[in-house]
């Protein structure tokens, strides 16, 4: 699987994709709690597969897929400003990191 961010400008947003993968459900939902206290003074809407988060000029969406017992989930972050995309998504990413340890 291709791990590489996707970046595309659609006005007003710059979209930053990229699909990371899990051994295990509670791997994944570490992952999830993690970002969602990493955020947490932002808007948030838990959802049966995933997180949204909305901050200041942007949002961004972590859902997830079950196929073959493999678990893949997709981060789509939208942000009207690149550099503050690209920040938030290393933030996103360094969580996804450490969850890979734990």
């Amino acid at each position: 699987m291709d791990t590489g961010v996707e970046v595309s400008f659609s006005a007003p947003y710059y979209e930053l994709n990229k699909k990371t993968s899990f051994t295990s459900k509670s791997k994944y939902q570490t992952f999830v709690n993690w970002v969602s206290g990493e955020f947490d003074l932002y808007l948030q809407d838990e959802e049966s597969n995933g997180i949204s988060v909305f901050f200041p000029d942007g949002n961004f969406h972590i859902k997830n897929e079950i196929e073959n017992g493999a678990i893949t989930a997709t981060i789509n972050l939208e942000s009207k400003l690149l550099e503050k995309g690209h920040l938030i998504f290393l933030k996103i990413m360094s969580v996804y990191a450490l969850s890979l340890k734990k």
